[in-house]
């Protein structure tokens, strides 16, 4: 066991040349004239009872700290390391730090010593030009650059961070990342994935903006950690990327949904009688299955009678009268023109003839609003079939249903035939 040494008030240290200082709990309890002097602090009061933190350049503090803390609970002596301060003044230092283990009244602590290493001008120059060439990148980056610690609490974050959330990268610095989800499981999420693989990218995510407004981001980044291998957090990207996203919701949209009616198109509507189909003719559970294929009657004269304009606002009307009737397990698409199929799961012949009589006699039913003071009625056939264990794509089904929707029209038109 290491005997309590107690913070040192010799004035031997005093005189010294070399800066020494004791960190207890993460704040600074002592520090020799030399570091005060360093430090440019104008009186002890400006660097005593200061958390270490606030010195350390936000680039290197997850590697300081990792040293710290095994020195406070290892009871070792580090090696020396150069990192980078700012002093009270803001001025940017390198020094060179010893760090081994203290104890004063009985609490872990560190006394630390350091020399300035400013003074190595091909260093220092360096440096400068590499920390302004990184402050020029960050300032004029569109995509966030930020970095955060094992806990999760943000420690960096570029300029950019205002065109997109609105708040100052200050107002970040300091604050959970975690805090600017909308769902903080996603950011678990993120975590679990960076944790697994030590890099994730273009992971989705979200964050909510000072204003409230939820955008869509995209997260490159990778785990960092310190040098005893533990978890020191993360750093990397993350883009606003909500117009794109909404640019694919339409793009999905459009591809899968008829744009006059809203109804899924015809190759949805298929992929659908596909799917059903296959679940239908499953030994281990063979369920009925049935499709209506309906058809306008004598649609081609509004379209050549009052225009293209009204023929869309029929059908529109239309497909509002079948919406109304059909269950609400029941996919109704739009094969093309006239043409749509709605697909009857768990429906054997009796129930389906019963759904299409009663959408026939719906549709005489209706009055259609061609435009302001003129209506009309409608009609409309329909052709029924069940899916037979024989089929083997949809287009088995649909072949019988058109031949069904055949012999409606050819018995008269609105009627139900299968």
């Amino acid at each position: 066991m290491h005997a309590p040494r107690l913070i040192p008030e010799a004035a031997w240290l005093e005189q010294l040349s070399a800066c020494v200082i004791v960190v207890i709990d993460g704040k600074l309890r002592y520090a020799n004239a030399s570091a005060l002097c360093l430090l440019q602090a104008e009186s002890p009061g400006e660097v005593i009872g200061h958390a270490a933190t606030d010195f350390i350049h936000p680039l290197d503090v997850s590697r300081v700290l990792a040293r710290i803390r095994r020195a406070e609970s290892e009871a070792v002596t580090n090696p020396a390391t150069e990192f980078r301060v700012y002093t009270c003044r803001r001025r940017l230092l390198v020094l060179a730090m010893t760090s081994t283990h203290f104890e004063h009244d009985g609490q872990a602590g560190v006394l630390a010593t350091f020399l300035d290493m400013s003074e190595r001008a091909a260093m220092e120059t360096r440096l400068r030009e590499t920390d302004e060439n990184f402050q020029r990148m960050m300032n004029t980056m569109q995509d966030v650059f930020y970095r955060t610690d094992a806990q999760g609490v943000t420690r960096y974050v570029c300029p950019a961070v205002k065109n997109v959330l609105g708040y100052e990268a200050e107002d970040i610095i300091g604050l959970p990342a975690g805090a600017f989800y909308p769902d903080p499981s996603e950011r678990e999420a993120l975590i679990a994935a960076i944790r697994q693989h030590g890099q994730v990218h273009d992971f989705p995510g979200r964050m909510r903006r000072k204003d409230g407004a939820i955008i869509d981001i995209s997260i490159s980044t990778h785990a960092l950690f310190d040098e005893q291998g533990q978890y020191a957090g993360v750093e990397g990207i993350w883009r606003d990327i909500t117009e794109r996203k909404r640019m694919e919701r339409e793009l999905e949209r459009l591809a899968t949904y008829d744009t006059l009616t809203g109804l899924l198109n015809r190759r949805c509507i298929i992929e659908q009688l596909e799917q059903a189909l296959k679940r239908c003719t499953d030994g281990r559970a063979h369920k009925p299955l049935a499709v209506l294929l309906l058809d306008l009657d004598h649609f081609k004269r509004i379209n050549d009678s009052h225009g293209h304009a009204v023929g869309d606002r029929v059908l529109r009307q239309f497909v509002d009268v079948v919406m109304a009737q059909k269950r609400g397990s029941e996919e109704f698409g739009r094969l093309g023109g006239e043409e749509f199929l709605l697909i009857l799961r768990d429906a054997d012949e009796d129930t389906a003839q019963q759904v299409g009589e009663r959408i026939r006699q719906a549709v005489e039913d209706a009055i259609i609003a061609l435009k302001p003071g003129v209506t009309m009625r409608l009609t409309v056939s329909i052709g029924l079939t069940q899916a037979r264990s024989t089929d083997r794509s949809p287009s088995d089904v649909l072949e019988r249903a058109d031949h069904a929707l055949y012999q409606a029209k050819h018995r008269g038109r609105n009627r139900v035939c299968a």
